[in-house]
């Protein structure tokens, strides 16, 4: 059968708006021209995000009554370009009528008749502001460039809203407010309106006072209105209103559009009006959340527990031995971002992977989110979650149960346990506790949904699944065909999909005797109106499991009998264990609290670096599906060097190669690795350097020039195409250097800026930046790739490696020559002609504000470019300008924010939301700050930055931290400053720690590839080189005596170490108690560590595999 897609019964069209509503009234789709006025598309069981609340007061009580949509029991009366909505609401009658006029205006006409002494009106609009495509990629994005603007007008609060971010070549704007009423107070995100309490009650916290008159700048794009109060004795009549322009490319600065708004507002459709008919549900109650478990419950179901975190003694999460983590309720209803797993499958990790299944999950019942196989934004089953807060609670797989006579949708469970294989939810019921678990299959492309009562009692359970089968929900029809419990669903014909995945399908195991519908079930008359929310009813069962499978190939495998989640545990446990070379942190006795930290958190870590290598996408941005070409370069190859899985790194470097573009020989920002010809075709100016690390970096740790010779083909700059035109990967070398030579600016080896540099945000504004602006961060990356490569390749182009030689010199000598002026390093130069330069984002720097930028202060540590005093220097700027508790920052000060126009840079200067990048407390970045420590040898601190990026117990480190998810990484520290005003204001707070912090997008990174390179290879300085290993610890004294678990060279040791200061050598290594011989290693700033030779280790450890490293602090 084909199960076609939503169709919006309710359309009113007026000029170039189509707004479409959902047969119960609810809002689905606004859209003016290109713009799409909504963030989220109503679905038939919530309705939509939007609404009008008549609220009436009571002596000490207040009561609210929704308006407008399926839970308002209104009755509908519909035209061309009107919706009627009428109904009662205790003693008072209501008419609202919805108008949408041939301007780009609307309106919603309230018409009251009764009597009441004081009431009043929430007007409630989730926004997106933004195309289609851009709102639905990612709502949480574009909100963040969405920039409000409130003021006062003759009937209250106005809220106009610009959309920062480009839209092609638009700035959509949209204004909203009152008419006949006056509106006394405001919001602006779905955080205030709805409160985190909305996970659990489903009831918006603020209907239950008054709106905080704060402008937040969040990810939630959702503005209210309040009115004034007032008393009713016979009929009130005021209105709201909506305008949306295109195009707003001016700052705003004033209420607009007055006299276009009293036009439409004289304008009335004369055309008929019909009744709608109204669908009802039948047997929903409200959702379902547990209730909480006390101190006995969780002692009963968890004894073991570790890393246990508490506030004021109440128990939020912790970890179990087998390092599983586990949240409780309390701490759910405190963080704004989910508590949330994405599960994947296995791979061989000798070769790039394809066509790995992933899921998403969160805590609240979203049980799996875009179930994909491969690619994450089109191979995709099951639609993504959306939102922070579980509003639209249709998203992926949920599961309603029958208690009583009603079936409840199951929400916020009483524990969440995530382990790399699985989560688990744990629901409280009367009697007894609902335990569901969704998990990976080992070596088989599946995720198993198993659902079990521990009293083994029978319930009736509805499982929905709202299909995509392709890229986004209601998009293409899907084809489904059944045999006995087993259906397979595969897209229609148009779907992008089946021109590059001709064979992609998924399959499902269903339980036996189980009934399948659609939305229908839910609805009086089995009405349908979403025919891709796939509804399993299952009755009268204790236990049942759901299997899903994807495939990109043909190769379909048939379903196991038995499904057990114990096997799959057991088995990832040991893939990832050796994965990590076995990595365990011990003592003889009590084991230090940072290092069973490190022990959690490289597990993990790992699990996320995998993700972010194999299935790009994260918990905030689903979309992804590709390589960066310099995230890949970092995160993936250091994490795959530093746990000595060399073929892989070969094999994602042949694979990277052959993306390299034509013409231009540098490399894409990022490219699909799979079937689908889709890259960013410009890229930054730092990007062509990583490939060419990268390389470099595996041949010195594994002494492979072979790669050098393979053949590998070129991809055209518009399509994406291979050229079919293979090259050495060594000319492919020789080409992308010579696109750098022609990059210096004329008379230097300085070399331009291009589309920009690691830092996204800032992007040049406009084509003399890029031509004419230098990164000194780019310039030290570049000397730094240039001596490696040269290193490299020594032995194989003596020619190649000369010219490599003299241009790395070159670079040094115009780095030392222009970049750095009174012993600071500029963040940038930009040559206005050439006799005059001007530093940027330096104490010179009169126009941005900025003084001091993080980048190329600890990348010419790392490269070791700087001397030893330009380096003490570079650290003491740091210490002084843009140390924090949570961590360093990119810059001394935000860049200047006026109403989201670029002058100099772009998302920097248009960032609304103080997040991400914006927010300058990048992880990322802060990693590279650890390595430049390192590479100093300065332990204390560099442990302490380590640890202060940990998000596991990180109070104990950063006290104004707030809570979020502690087994997973965040990308970034954020003040919680509600608008970048208040940020460049009170920016000082952050150093100070006067400000809280939290923690921003989750997973999608090359951070904890790093980190973990960081941890073993920087820090404890266990790292590989060709047919060597190097032994270079910064180790504090808290360390001593610690003995670190590791596989080198096939063989798994254990390295305890020794911190002495009374040595008279920095290091020496024991085995057997004979010191091991070796060659010391070279550092610039500090005594290096020794190089042992693998066939003398190797024969050290044959005879005893414990090693003492004994080091000078």
């Amino acid at each position: 059968m084909i199960l076609k897609t939503l169709s919006a019964p309710i359309i009113l069209e007026n000029s170039n708006s189509t707004f479409t509503f959902l047969p119960g009234g609810d809002n689905f789709e606004w859209i003016h021209e290109s713009i799409m006025i909504n963030a989220f598309q109503g679905n038939t069981l919530d309705g939509s995000t939007n609404n009008l609340y008549l609220r009436i007061y009571k002596d000490n009580s207040l009561a609210f009554y929704p308006l407008i949509g399926m839970n308002s029991k209104s009755t509908i009366k519909s035209g061309t370009s009107t919706l009627i909505f009428e109904g009662t609401a205790e003693d008072i009658s209501y008419t609202v009528t919805f108008r949408l006029t041939p301007y780009g205006i609307w309106f919603w006409d309230i018409s009251l008749s009764g009597n009441c002494n004081k009431a009043d009106i929430i007007y409630s609009q989730d926004i997106g502001v933004g195309t289609k495509g851009s709102v639905n990629s990612n709502e949480l994005y574009l909100a963040q460039y969405l920039g409000h603007s409130i003021f006062q007008g003759d009937y209250g609060y106005v809220i106009c809203s610009r959309q920062n971010m480009a839209q092609g070549d638009l700035f959509p704007y949209l204004q909203q407010g009152s008419l006949g009423i006056r509106s006394i107070a405001y919001s602006t995100d779905g955080t205030q309106f709805f409160g985190l309490s909305y996970k659990k009650t489903n009831i918006p916290e603020a209907l239950y006072g008054d709106l905080p008159s704060k402008n937040k700048q969040y990810e939630l794009a959702h503005t209210a209105l309040q009115t004034e109060a007032f008393s009713l004795s016979g009929t009130k009549q005021f209105s709201f209103y909506g305008i949306c322009k295109t195009n707003h490319p001016e700052v705003i600065r004033e209420i607009e559009y007055i006299q276009e708004l009293e036009k439409a507002y004289a304008y009335h459709e004369s055309g008929e009006i019909l009744p709608v008919n109204v669908p009802t549900l039948q047997n929903i109650g409200a959702p379902y959340a547990s209730s909480r478990w006390d101190a006995k419950q969780v002692e009963h179901y968890f004894p073991k527990r570790l890393l246990e975190e508490k506030e004021e003694e109440a128990l939020l999460s912790f970890f179990t031995p087998e390092k599983s983590h586990v949240v409780l309720q309390d701490k759910e209803l405190t963080t704004e971002r989910p508590h949330g797993h994405i599960l994947m499958t296995n791979f061989d990790v000798t070769k790039v992977p394809q066509g790995v299944v992933s899921s998403t999950n969160y805590m609240y019942g979203a049980f799996n989110c875009q179930f994909v196989v491969g690619n994450t934004t089109y191979n995709k089953l099951l639609s993504n979650h959306r939102g922070l807060l579980n509003i639209q609670k249709d998203s992926g797989q949920r599961i309603f149960i029958k208690i009583g006579d009603c079936y409840r949708q199951l929400t916020l469970p009483a524990a969440y346990e995530m382990n790399v294989a699985g989560s688990t939810w744990y629901y409280q019921l009367d009697e007894d506790v609902l335990i569901i678990t969704s998990f990976a299959m080992y070596n088989r492309p599946e995720i198993v949904l198993k659902v079990q009562s521990l009293g083994h009692k029978k319930y009736d359970f509805i499982v929905t699944h709202q299909l995509t089968v392709g890229p986004n929900e209601y998009e293409n029809e899907i084809k489904l065909t059944r045999e006995g419990n087993i259906l397979q669903l595969s897209p229609t014909d148009p779907v992008v999909t089946n021109h590059f995945y001709p064979e992609l399908s998924f399959r499902m195991r269903i339980p036996e005797d189980c009934t399948l519908s659609d939305d229908s079930i839910f609805f009086h008359n089995n009405t349908t109106i979403n025919p891709s929310l796939l509804s399993i009813e299952i009755l009268q069962k204790s236990s049942f499991d759901i299997v899903m499978q994807g495939f990109d190939t043909g190769n379909v495998i048939p379903f196991l009998d038995q499904y057990d989640y114990k096997e799959q545990l057991e088995a990832y446990r040991i893939y990832y264990d050796q994965l990590v070379c076995n990595f365990k942190l011990s003592a003889p006795d009590k084991i230090p609290l940072s290092a069973e930290k490190l022990n959690a958190i490289i597990h993990w870590y790992a699990h996320d670096a995998l993700i972010h290598f194999a299935s790009p996408h994260g918990l905030e941005q689903s979309g992804g599906a590709a390589w960066g070409t310099r995230d890949v370069c970092q995160g993936p190859i250091e994490f795959f060097l530093t746990t000595g899985h060399f073929d892989l790194v070969r094999h994602i470097l042949i694979t990277l190669y052959s993306h390299q573009i034509e013409g231009g020989f540098e490399w894409p920002q990022w490219f699909m690795f799979d079937h689908y010809p889709i890259h960013q075709e410009d890229c930054h100016g730092d990007v062509v350097f990583w490939p060419l690390k990268a390389i470099s970096d595996y041949i010195q740790a594994t002494g492979d020039t072979s790669i050098l010779n393979e053949l590998v083909d070129y991809r055209t700059a518009k399509d994406a195409l291979p050229t079919n035109q293979p090259e050495t990967i060594l000319i492919h070398i020789k080409r992308a250097v010579t696109t750098i030579k022609n990059r210096y600016l004329s008379g230097t080896a300085l070399i331009s800026y291009a589309g920009g540099d690691w830092d996204d945000t800032l992007q040049p504004a406009n084509s003399e930046l890029k031509e004419n602006l230098v990164s000194a961060w780019t310039q030290a990356l570049a000397e730094q790739t240039l001596e490696l490569l040269c290193s490299a390749i020594k032995g194989i182009d003596h020619d190649f490696s000369k010219e490599l030689s003299h241009m790395a010199n070159d670079i040094r000598t115009s780095f030392y020559q222009y970049l750095i002026k009174d012993g600071v390093i500029a963040g940038f130069l930009y040559r206005e002609s050439e006799e005059h330069m001007k530093y940027m984002l330096h104490p010179d720097d009169t126009e941005s504000s900025i003084h001091y930028r993080l980048l190329p202060l600890t990348r010419s540590i790392i490269a070791q470019l700087a001397d030893f005093k330009l380096a003490t220097r570079n650290l003491e700027i740091i210490d002084e300008h843009l140390a924090c508790p949570d961590g360093v920052r990119l810059m001394d000060h935000p860049a200047s924010y006026s109403g989201g126009i670029s002058k100099i840079f772009l998302r920097a200067e248009q960032a609304a939301n103080v997040g991400r990048e914006i927010s300058l407390q990048y992880v990322h970045a802060h990693i590279r700050y650890i390595e430049a420590l390192a590479t100093m040898g300065l332990s204390k601190k560099a442990w302490d930055a380590l640890m202060r990026i940990n998000p596991i117990l990180l109070t104990d480190y950063v006290p104004n931290a707030l809570t979020r998810q502690s087994n997973v990484y965040f990308s970034s520290s954020e003040g919680c400053f509600d608008d970048r005003y208040e940020y460049a204001k009170n920016f000082d707070k952050l150093r100070t720690g006067d400000i809280n912090v939290k923690g921003g997008w989750r997973l999608y990174s090359s951070g904890p590839g790093i980190y973990i390179r960081r941890i073993i290879a920087d820090l404890l300085g266990i790292r590989f080189g060709h047919n060597v290993i190097h032994i270079d610890p910064v180790v504090t004294k808290e360390l001593d005596g610690v003995t670190l678990q590791f596989t080198c060279f096939g063989k798994t040791v254990f390295f305890t170490y020794h911190v002495d200061d009374t040595m008279d050598k920095h290091i020496c290594v024991k085995s057997n108690n004979n010191i091991l011989p070796g060659d010391n290693l070279n550092n610039i700033y500090r005594d290096g560590g020794i190089q042992i030779a693998k066939d003398v280790f190797l024969s050290a450890a044959m005879s005893d595999n414990n090693f003492h490293i004994y080091v000078k602090n």
